[in-house]
């Protein structure tokens, strides 16, 4: 029992650390929690907010380490004549997201959801390591009755096919 406990403690280091900004030489995840489709992610996200289950939502979400290392200086905000912090780019990113998980708590937490669909509508953004999906919508069950199209999130990046969200959206 000890040396699982170890093995399984060990194994959440990188996750808990944040420090998997290089490729992991095992073929494993580049961004630890990513999802591989759309579909993926955005089943993981109901699942989370149904459950209130936080851990789940930050999982599938940008973590600092991500936005700050790998994200950020790509970002036209990263620029050196537009002089934008990466600290107050991220302070915003959670701050706005803490007041979304809230707002979305209050929607759809203890509901029985059921996803329908996902696709994102807005252009594709690309930059050198990755693209950012634009204006993504959620469709749903929820308690058995469809719902019309919802934004949970607004934007993915996709990390040659590792997805996650910026930052939860406001109902």
């Amino acid at each position: 029992m000890r040396r699982t406990s170890l093995i399984l403690a060990l194994g959440l280091l990188p996750i808990l650390s944040g420090s998997c900004v290089d490729a992991p030489s095992d073929g494993g995840q580049r961004l630890p929690g990513s999802a591989g489709s759309l579909a993926e992610l955005a089943t993981t996200v109901l699942v989370g907010l149904a459950a209130a289950d936080t851990l789940r939502l930050e999982a599938v979400r940008l973590t600092e380490v991500e936005h700050n290392e790998m994200v950020w200086p790509e970002l036209p905000a990263s620029a050196p004549e537009v002089n934008y912090p990466v600290d107050l780019a991220w302070k915003n990113i959670r701050t706005r997201n803490r007041a979304a998980l809230s707002d979305l708590f209050g929607v759809y937490e203890d509901r029985k959801l059921q996803f329908v669909d996902a696709e994102c509508r807005g252009p594709t953004e690309a930059f050198e390591s990755f693209v950012v999906h634009t204006d993504c919508w959620v469709t749903l069950r929820r308690d058995g009755e469809l719902a019309p199209p919802q934004q949970i999130f607004k934007d993915v990046l996709d990390w040659d096919g590792e997805l996650k969200i910026f930052r939860y959206y406001e109902p």
